[in-house]
């Protein structure tokens, strides 16, 4: 049984390449034929012409991001549709991120309509398309069968799989390499508006330094990307805070990113809205504790394991921090950390990958 999983190049997606490369090597330890496909990220013809050499395979398992190929994702459409000719081809699709219909977007109604529209429509054609769906959590499998009318036996639940061999450097060793010194609060990853950042940045004064901002963000970075890190420096400046902020916008490379994970002593994820997180997963592979926001993906972990905390409001995150940074409260956190990493682990998650893939067994 050959099996293709679709991601993208590191040279142009981090997060879904990293994971998808990490994943295949777990795959392949347990005696999976599998073999990466990758095409560039935003360009979508880079993949279409793919879509021939495709058909050799009998599985093909496709890690899925909206917008991932640009242009809206509209792309997509005709690469599910080529997949919905060739049935005989099973197709799995990895959603790393589904949005609800009830979601709130800082757009105008227009826009917020055009959005809602063609996530409606990619995530049926999905449905129509894919023997399989693979989701990191259970209250993305309810919007999938409340909301876009997916069979709920379609949808497998299988959390993020958390990397095993990462290399951890001590946290104050890493902080004297990075210059750093005293807590370090580490929000990190793209850049944007749902990632929530001016929410942390706006109350500074109240968390304390420092707080670490790490992005790749240069002027080749999306207009989105740039505006947003415009008004977080503009926030630092209009305040007084650069006493309390650090911004490292530049590239960021593989050993860096783990450096700064272990230079941290809390990772911070003011999320907004119905989203996942890579950042969360990157967090336990370093055993590190997490204060993130209030919403669903956040909560339904936090039922389970006190690796993070949660501010119910906005203006809670000061509070949440200084109760995490106790150290009775700490040590119990970073206990949790090496529970959660036990448990979901990606040799655990590769297991539940193959169990998966033996359901097409040819």
């Amino acid at each position: 049984m050959k099996i293709a999983m679709i991601y993208p190049r590191l040279s142009s997606e981090k997060g879904i390449c990293a994971y998808s490369h990490h994943l295949i090597r777990s795959l392949k330890k347990q005696n999976v034929d599998i073999k990466p496909e990758q095409f560039t990220a935003r360009h979508p013809f880079s993949l279409i012409k793919k879509l021939r050499n495709l058909l050799k395979y009998d599985i093909i398992h496709l890690q899925h991001e909206y917008n991932l190929l640009g242009y809206c994702g509209i792309p997509y459409f005709f690469i599910l549709f080529f997949f919905r000719l060739f049935k005989k081809k099973s197709l799995i699709v990895t959603l790393h991120t589904i949005i609800s219909q009830s979601e709130k977007f800082n757009e105008s109604s227009i826009k917020t309509f055009l959005r809602k529209s063609l996530y409606f429509f990619q995530n049926r054609m999905i449905n129509h398309s894919s023997a399989l769906i693979i989701v990191h959590a259970e209250f993305y499998k309810d919007i999938l069968s409340k909301e876009y009318s997916i069979p709920e036996e379609k949808i497998v639940v299988i959390p993020h799989g958390i990397i095993e061999d990462i290399e951890i450097t001590n946290t104050e060793e890493a902080k004297k390499e990075l210059k750093l010194s005293g807590p370090v609060y580490l929000i990190i990853g793209t850049f944007v508006f749902d990632h929530g950042a001016d929410i942390i940045l706006k109350q500074a004064d109240k968390i304390g330094k420092t707080i670490l901002v790490v992005s790749n963000v240069d002027n080749k970075s999306e207009s989105r990307i740039q505006r947003f890190a415009k008004l977080n420096k503009k926030i630092v400046k209009e305040n007084n805070f650069e006493e309390y902020v650090r911004f490292d916008f530049k590239e960021i490379p593989y050993d860096l990113w783990w450096k700064y994970f272990c230079a941290a002593d809390l990772v911070l994820l003011p999320y907004r809205g119905g989203i996942g997180s890579g950042i969360f997963a990157d967090a336990m592979a370093v055993k590190k504790p997490v204060i993130v926001s209030n919403i669903k993906y956040f909560r339904e972990i936090a039922e389970k394991y006190d690796c993070i905390k949660i501010a119910e409001n906005d203006t809670d995150f000061p509070k949440v921090i200084k109760e995490a940074m106790k150290p009775k409260n700490y040590k119990k956190m970073c206990e949790e950390c090496q529970r959660y990493f036990t448990e979901n682990d990606l040799s655990s998650i590769g297991k539940m990958h193959k169990d998966a893939y033996q359901l097409f067994r040819i």
